[in-house]
């Protein structure tokens, strides 16, 4: 004697299994894509030279402005959204340089100065 099976809504089950996976794994890849993101601390600023960053100074191009004196380093925000960035040597001390252009050039964003704290 043989028997017979129904199966009732197979298809269905595996149909919605798959649909569940795929949400699933797109879900996974989303949060590792977000956290990939904070995680990898990027940097949207061009490295171009001092020089060139004082140019843009100069003409009048900079709307704000960030002198990081621990890593004698300064960046810049043009008035048409472009970022740049600027070392200087170890040799050349020009952080008091630049701050004297910035007060200068009167940017209408303004400029800040971080410098190290010392602990004693």
């Amino acid at each position: 004697m043989t028997e017979k099976r129904i199966v009732v809504g197979h298809g269905r089950v595996r149909k919605s299994s798959r649909a569940r996976t795929l949400v699933v794994c797109a879900v996974i890849a989303g949060v590792a894509l977000v956290c990939g993101l904070f995680l990898l601390n990027r940097d949207d600023f061009r490295q171009v030279d001092p020089s060139t960053v004082l140019n843009q100074v100069r003409s009048g191009r900079v709307f704000t402005a960030k002198i990081i004196d621990a890593e004698r380093r300064i960046e810049i925000i043009t008035v048409d959204k472009k970022r740049f960035h600027a070392y200087w040597s170890e040799a050349e001390d020009r952080s008091s340089d630049l701050v004297d252009e910035l007060t200068k050039a009167r940017l209408p964003g303004g400029y800040s100065v971080e410098v190290p704290i010392s602990h004693r």
